[in-house]
């Protein structure tokens, strides 16, 4: 008798584990769903950071930045950049059609 009990026990205990961890599991989704992670401070670039992702100078950033072509955000005195901004910032250069020669 005292073996039965034990198995049932044990069964309960299986059960609740199972139903806690789905239920964990669906709220993690809903939620990862519903509230996206928000951008970070890694997703943030100070002026020297961004030239240097660029391969460009400070003076050349700077002159990017007031001629719109990359968009900056000022939090007090400091100026910082986007990673999409970064991003979207580069445009794709077409390759020209090779006319005959060698190909590499």
């Amino acid at each position: 008798m005292v073996n039965a009990d034990t198995n049932n026990s044990n069964k309960s205990n299986v059960d609740f584990d199972f139903d806690t961890a789905i239920r964990n599991a669906v709220k993690r989704a809903i939620i990862e769903h519903y509230c996206p992670p928000k951008a970070s401070d890694s997703d943030m670039f100070t002026r020297k950071q961004t030239a240097k992702k660029l391969c460009i100078s400070l003076p050349t950033l700077h002159d990017w930045t007031l001629d719109g072509l990359i968009r900056a955000y000022r939090i007090g005195s400091r100026v910082l950049y986007k990673l999409e901004d970064i991003e979207s910032s580069l445009t794709l250069i077409n390759p020209r059609v090779k006319r005959g020669g060698k190909s590499c």
